[in-house]
Formats: structure tokens, C-alpha cells, sequence
């Protein structure tokens, strides 16, 4: 297995994942159409656009780019790609944390490793019809990139509650603004990750599981946010997918600066069941879900603008050339959640397709 350490790289690049799902174009029920469209793909795209464990669903692949603009523009060409090559199909691609209808049981993909997963772990991937949004920075080095990730445990919340939107779940209301948080943490390996002393702790741990047959490769860790030593990158994995393009852009812009700020910052550990507590707070909550670290306690709003305020006042947008972005970072703490968009549609319509129509892409 592949865990290595890494100097000397490209740092702050960028790249992301978008999660999304096959529906039918009338009635917005999933599809299992995965396959059948692959096999219409030319090679580049093959290599951008996955299969994911389900048959009704796809994930977007970007490029290595320099902005935030790059990776959004690239997803938009695939996306577009796509829809072209499905323009005869009936069906529509759309996505958001969790698809709100009634499922009994979806087909997964014929392939060994997912084979494997639906042996292994049964009927938690029955219903799997969840899509997320991954965000890779490039560190340039491996001790760059524990450094990020141990500061980024404390702030996971934040793009949490700034992305949540599956309140809705198997035709039932969740009573919760990212019910797909909650999905992905029932698998092993997954959801509230913890701190490390350094990389070698990381590798350790990786290799015991590979030993023990628990792990095949890195990629089989899906915590919330993990280091990825084949990209040279940290991702962060706890994000609803949308298809809210600005949204998703400025989440990018977010954890990118995040990723430099880590960088000269001292690193205050806070005890693991409050770091449990502020995700849940924020995937129940969202931004008016109370934050508490070994300081304060405030609301999960105020901690991000906080965050914010302290990352401008140290030039880290400035050094990113995305200061521009400022205003429009704080203005979505007072935008209301995607979640909380879905739940007056539903309110007022009291008809799933309506909510599903928000994610068409």
C-alpha cells in the first residue's frame, strides 16, 4: 500500500469531486444508467468522469488547477459533456446530499472492489444514494499536509454546516439539515477522524489496517477529511454536494486558505467527544448549531466569520490572490443553508419532485 512522504511539491493547487445522480427526466426517480452512458464516453472523459459504488450515480473529477474559477469551469465542462451525450436518454443528472424519495434497494456497480463493499457491509449500502463534495489542496510536503489536517479537525463544522443540504432521506424528513453526514459515519473508517502526532503516527495506523486485510489502499479511509500521499493533498470529504456552483467555489476558497493559515498556527487540541458534538451540532443545526473549543462557545456562524476575520487579518487571502472573495465568504453566513431551501419548497408544495428539481445540474 502506498503511504508515503512527500517535499518539495506544487503547493495550494487545487482539485474537486462532485457526487451526483442519474434520474429519470420526468419523474426524477433514480436510474440505473451508469454503466450503459460510460460506454458512450470518449477516453478523456472516461478519465474525468467515475462510477461511483451505485449504478445511478456518477462523480465529476477535476483537473489539477490553479484557482478556484479553474476546478468549477472544469466541472461545468463535464457536466455539460455529460448532458450532451444523455440528451436522447430521458434522463437528467442532479445532485444534493441525499435523494428524497421512497427506495428500496439500488443496483451497484458490477465491478470486484464494489462487490466486495456489498459483501462486506450489506444493507448499509442498500440505500447508499448519497452525494458528497471533496476539496483537494496540495501542500508541499507531507509535513505540511499533517500540519493542515490536525488544524482542520477543529474547523470540519464549518464546511459541514455551510454545505448541508439532506434534510430529507427515503421519502421520510430527517429532522436534520445533513442527514448524508450521518449515512456515510454508520461505515467503518469513516466520519470524526483524530489527531495525530505526526505522519509516521498516520502511516503506522494505514499499514496495521493494510496487514490485517482491513484496507486494500489508502483510499479505503473515508474520514471526514484525510491526507491523500498519491496527490500530495489534503482532502475534505464531510461537504453535501449541490448545485449551488458559487456555493461550492467559495467552500473551495475556504479550505484553501484554511490549509495556509494551519501553517503558522499553534495547534490547541480539543477532546474528542466535543469535536463529536460541534459536527453534530452543525449537521443538526446548521450555522445557528452551538461551537464550543477549549475557549468558547459560541454559534458555528460566529466561529466561521471569526475564522475569517482572523485568516484576512493575517494576509492569507492576499497571499492566495483570493481576496476578493472575502465579502462574498461572509455573506454565507447569512445565507440560509441549501438544506433549509429544501425544506420551504417541501413546506410549500408538499412534493419531493419539487425538492429534487433544485439539484438538477
Amino acid at each position: 500500500m502506498y503511504f508515503q512522504e512527500w517535499q518539495n511539491h506544487k503547493g495550494y493547487t487545487l482539485g474537486a469531486e462532485l457526487e451526483a445522480r442519474i434520474q429519470d427526466s420526468s419523474s426524477l426517480e433514480l436510474k440505473n444508467y451508469s454503466s450503459i452512458i460510460r460506454e458512450r464516453f470518449s477516453d478523456e472523459y472516461k478519465q474525468k468522469i467515475h462510477q461511483e459504488f451505485l449504478e445511478c450515480m456518477v462523480e465529476f473529477v477535476s483537473p489539477v488547477c490553479d484557482t478556484s474559477f479553474g476546478v468549477i469551469s472544469e466541472l461545468k465542462k463535464q457536466i455539460s459533456y455529460l448532458n450532451d451525450i444523455i440528451k436522447d436518454d430521458d434522463i437528467t443528472i442532479a445532485t444534493s446530499g441525499s435523494h428524497s424519495y421512497k427506495i428500496d434497494k439500488l443496483q451497484h456497480v458490477n465491478e470486484t472492489r464494489y462487490d466486495d463493499f456489498a459483501k462486506e457491509y450489506g444493507i448499509l449500502l442498500s440505500r447508499f444514494h448519497i452525494c458528497g463534495f471533496h476539496i483537494h489542496v496540495a501542500l508541499e510536503s507531507s509535513v505540511q499536509a499533517m500540519r493542515a489536517y490536525n488544524f482542520s479537525l477543529e474547523y470540519l463544522p464549518l464546511f459541514l454546516a455551510l454545505s448541508a443540504n439532506s434534510p430529507y432521506f427515503n421519502g421520510e424528513d430527517a429532522r436534520l439539515l445533513s442527514y448524508r453526514a450521518k449515512i456515510f459515519e454508520q461505515l467503518p473508517r469513516a466520519g470524526q477522524s483524530s489527531y495525530f502526532e505526526n505522519f509516521s503516527k498516520m502511516k503506522e495506523l494505514y499499514e496495521n489496517m493494510n496487514k490485517a486485510g482491513t484496507v486494500k489502499s489508502a483510499k479505503d479511509i473515508w474520514w471526514d477529511v484525510r491526507v491523500s500521499p498519491k496527490f500530495g493533498t489534503l482532502e475534505i470529504r464531510i461537504c453535501d454536494a449541490s448545485s449551488d456552483f458559487e456555493r461550492l467555489r467559495l467552500l473551495i476558497v475556504l479550505f484553501q486558505a484554511l490549509s495556509l493559515f494551519a501553517q503558522n498556527q499553534e495547534l490547541k487540541r480539543i477532546p474528542h467527544q466535543i469535536l463529536l458534538q460541534n459536527r453534530w451540532n452543525a449537521l443538526r443545526h446548521g450555522l445557528d448549531g452551538v461551537f464550543q473549543n477549549n475557549h468558547t462557545i459560541t454559534t458555528v456562524r460566529e466561529h466561521f466569520l471569526d475564522l475569517v476575520d482572523r485568516m484576512e487579518k493575517s494576509g492569507i487571502f492576499s497571499k492566495l490572490k483570493t481576496k476578493d472573495d472575502i465579502d462574498a465568504l461572509k455573506e454565507l453566513a447569512y445565507t440560509d443553508e441549501l438544506a433549509k431551501k429544501q425544506i420551504k419548497v417541501y413546506a410549500e408544495t408538499k412534493d419531493f419532485k419539487e425538492v429534487e428539481k433544485l439539484g438538477i445540474l
